[in-house]
């Protein structure tokens, strides 16, 4: 995610985010482990930006014992022993933890003090160390600095686009998971001026049928309905807004419920729904996660309410793969004040649902 302003500040850390969804039509859990064999999956946590909260968030983890032995931590120690002797008290904690967990076979950084690890070159370690077991590791990373990766020499807009070019896949999709809302994004990091040339029939068949997996194997949810957001305002008000509801989002919705009776699967999909109203419709209960047509459309009103307690899971990997919903808030970096609810969360869900 981008750096953007600050998370919620906590003095303490709070507890984990509720696991079960507050609606009415699924009682699925979204985070906490259910199994023996979800108990069993290793993480492997990547720092994101050094000068970001990412090294705060991971010695967070240690210190509340969300990590755990075969679990491994790709992350610059100069950075997180730093930290703890800033922080001291629970840091201190956090980094006694970690030590045996850091992965010492690591290539650092060529951006950077010699020996130390950048955000790409953790992130790159990372995916190497889950590719080399997708089914009993999961991947979970910390907030990236996109700006800086891109000096780095990282040519792609964000984790996403770069973890589906390392599994080789091209059906993938981002989706944000909260305890009320579920969403997943037609198109991800592009200027808004682009999404009406890019967003085409294809890009939301995708998305919406990555999701209708995703809400069964991973979430519980054996008859999904799903919601597809119009691009313009009022999903065009019937051509006076736009006609891409006519042109894309309808003939998209169309193809999905072939595609869902055509495969045999419950999955329902209903629009062009205005985005306006479609949101609070999922709050209530009544859609089990919604399809946005760009990126703000549907994190905009994630974020107000799943702020603290979002997850950005990417869905048609080989490996599951959580982050937190938030970005790296430089600004209160290394102060102890971060809250770690989200991060917590993420760590929850990737532990709780294999592939």
């Amino acid at each position: 995610m981008s750096s953007g302003p600050s998370l919620p500040r906590s003095a303490a850390p709070p507890t984990a985010p509720s696991a079960a969804p507050p609606t009415a039509r699924s009682t699925a859990p979204l985070g906490a482990p259910s199994s023996a064999s979800a108990e069993s999956v290793r993480l492997v946590l990547t720092q994101g930006d050094p000068a970001g909260v990412g090294p705060e968030l991971l010695l967070r983890l240690a210190a509340e014992g969300r990590l755990r032995s075969g679990d491994l931590v790709v992350a610059d120690p100069v950075r997180l022993r730093g930290l703890a002797r800033e922080l001291g008290g629970w840091a201190a904690r956090g980094l006694a933890v970690i030590e045996a967990l850091l992965d010492h076979d690591a290539t650092p950084s060529p951006h950077g003090p010699p020996g130390r690890h950048g955000q790409v070159s953790a992130l790159v370690r990372g995916v190497d160390l889950v590719l080399e077991d997708p089914r009993g590791r999961a991947l979970v990373t910390a907030p990236i600095d996109k700006a800086g990766c891109r000096d780095e020499g990282f040519a792609f807009p964000g984790h996403t686009e770069y973890l589906a070019a390392r599994a080789h896949v091209d059906d993938f999709a981002m989706l944000m998971v909260g305890p009320t809302l579920r969403v997943v994004l037609a198109t991800i990091h592009i200027p808004l001026r682009e999404v009406p040339l890019r967003l085409d029939i294809a890009s939301i068949v995708r998305a919406g049928t990555l999701l209708a997996r995703a809400l069964r194997t991973h979430f519980g949810v054996p008859r999904p309905v799903i919601g597809v957001l119009g691009l313009n305002p009022h999903a065009g008000e019937r051509g006076m807004l736009g006609d891409e509801e006519t042109t894309t989002v309808a003939p998209a919705v169309l193809a999905l419920n072939h595609w869902a009776a055509e495969h045999h699967d419950p999955a329902v999909f209903r629009g062009p729904l205005p985005a306006d109203t479609a949101f609070a419709i999922h709050a209530d209960g009544q859609l089990d996660g919604l399809v946005a047509m760009y990126h703000d459309q549907g994190l905009a009103p994630f974020k107000l309410l799943h702020m603290r307690d979002g997850v950005n899971m990417t869905l048609g990997l080989p490996f599951v793969r959580t982050s937190p919903d938030h970005g790296t808030a430089r600004d209160i970096a290394g102060r102890g004040l971060v809250d770690p609810s989200s991060m917590f969360a993420a760590v929850a869900l990737a532990r709780g649902h294999e592939r």
